[in-house]
């Protein structure tokens, strides 16, 4: 292990280690859900459409402040980050309350929209308006949090995220079934305690860049050399992220039309994919700050140095949890229910899950590369063509055209997958042949 091997795993790491215990502490609430039974279940699982649209927003402007950032951090400069931040965090304040505010207007349509069926849309309608006020509070501190990660202060983030989702546990796991005086609340219970712990987060993130000094200097209103820099950047990655709501939300309204118990199967498995790709994505994360911070040096020999490391970090990850997904399958599903009808679905799924560890970790690392070297416009536009087209289609020809059921909604999230994994190593492969796009490569 060489110093490019440490300082990749210096940003790495923790923000590995905050993406698998931030799923982790998430799933508690599926968990003690899933308790309650299968209609419980879905009702918390419809909302996760709903939330993931209004976070591509809040990424994307992320992401944009990120990529500028970490330019910043390879030249050694800080004061710029403090103006880009407060401007960031304004615009976001406003764009996203408003958004949020016309979510909260229209949530029972947007929920019936998503494929909320009768039986359980009133413990829906129950759970998500707190849970979309959770939202608003994670999309502001995605902004935040954006600076310190292109600085490669991942290990901050990792401490925040952690602290909020613990608080968040520990409500639900009072609030859900009560405990002692405490009545039982079911699916409000774990609003709260979402609600509660993302406020924790978002308090606690402001606390820290403030003691750091990124709100030292700078202006708040964004003017037209903040919107030049962050623009294009933005709205490259809302391309890619929007996109991926598109085929995600056909994708997961074909997988809730199946019935309550093929949704529930599909919403649990789906969590259990989602352990893996949340901690492998903070390789993903390495590997942006990291070519970031080798373009804004000029240094073409770090950039391929950070290429090669994260890309054989990625086969090994991805070869250890293939294999201990497959011997502890059913040990895996038992934890979030004991149901024997939910089992009999899920021994094929929990194959796919294994399978798709290595094409997700290859998409995650390719991506990340891409986002930073500037190619922010090459992910979106596979992003685009694979998920928004490519995935729905497949999946209502494996669903509707061969009457494969669940499997087929899993058949085609793997080759989606598989394609953006495939086009990513293409892209990476042709930038690294370039040695042009960096001031120094000769």
């Amino acid at each position: 292990m060489n110093c490019y091997d440490r300082h990749y795993l210096k940003i790495a790491l923790p923000a590995a280690l905050e993406g698998l215990f931030m799923i982790l502490l998430a799933s508690t609430d599926l968990i003690l859900v899933g308790a309650l039974g299968s209609l419980s279940v879905a009702a918390v699982s419809i909302f996760l459409q709903p939330r993931l649209i209004l976070l591509c927003f809040s990424r994307s402007l992320a992401s944009a402040v990120t990529l500028v950032s970490c330019n910043y951090a390879g030249r050694g400069e800080k004061e710029p980050s403090a103006d880009l931040l407060k401007k960031s965090l304004f615009l976001g304040a406003l764009a996203l309350g408003l958004l949020h505010g016309i979510f909260f207007i229209f949530l029972e349509d947007i929920l019936i929209l998503m494929g909320a069926s009768s039986d359980y849309l009133p413990l829906a309608m129950e759970y998500s308006p707190l849970a979309l006020l959770a939202v608003y509070f994670t999309s502001l501190t995605l902004i935040l949090q954006a600076v310190q990660l292109g600085y490669g202060n991942t290990a901050s983030i990792m401490k925040t995220n952690i602290c909020g989702n613990l608080l968040n546990a520990a409500l639900s796991f009072l609030l859900i079934r009560g405990l002692g005086p405490v009545p039982a609340h079911g699916v409000f219970g774990a609003a709260i305690g979402t609600a509660a712990g993302t406020l924790f987060s978002l308090l606690y993130a402001w606390f820290l860049l403030k003691r750091e000094g990124f709100f030292h200097g700078g202006r708040w209103i964004p003017d037209t050399a903040y919107f030049k820099k962050v623009g294009p950047l933005f709205g490259s990655v809302l391309s890619e992220q929007g996109s991926e709501r598109i085929g995600m939300v056909l994708f997961s309204r074909m997988a809730a039309g199946l019935g309550t118990v093929p949704f529930a199967v599909h919403s649990i498995c789906m969590n259990i994919c989602d352990i893996y790709y949340d901690f492998i994505m903070g390789f993903g994360k390495a590997g942006m700050v990291s070519a970031g911070q080798a373009v804004g040096r000029g240094s073409m020999a770090d950039w391929q140095q950070y290429r090669k490391r994260g890309l054989r970090w990625c086969l090994l990850l991805s070869t250890a949890a293939c294999v201990s997904i497959l011997f502890f399958e059913d040990s895996l599903f038992s934890i979030y229910s004991s149901d024997p009808a939910l089992h009999v679905l899920a021994g094929t799924i929990m194959v796919f899950i294994a399978l798709v560890s290595y094409p997700e970790a290859l998409a995650l690392w390719g991506a990340g590369i891409l986002r930073g070297s500037g190619q922010t416009a090459q992910v979106a536009a596979y992003s685009f063509l694979s998920i928004t087209f490519l995935r729905p289609l497949m999946t209502a020809f494996f669903i509707y055209v061969l009457d494969m059921g669940l499997i087929g909604t899993w058949c085609a999230l793997f080759i989606d997958q598989v394609i953006r994994a495939s086009c990513a190593a293409f892209l990476v492969n042709r930038l690294s042949a370039k040695r042009g796009f960096l001031p120094d490569a000769g």
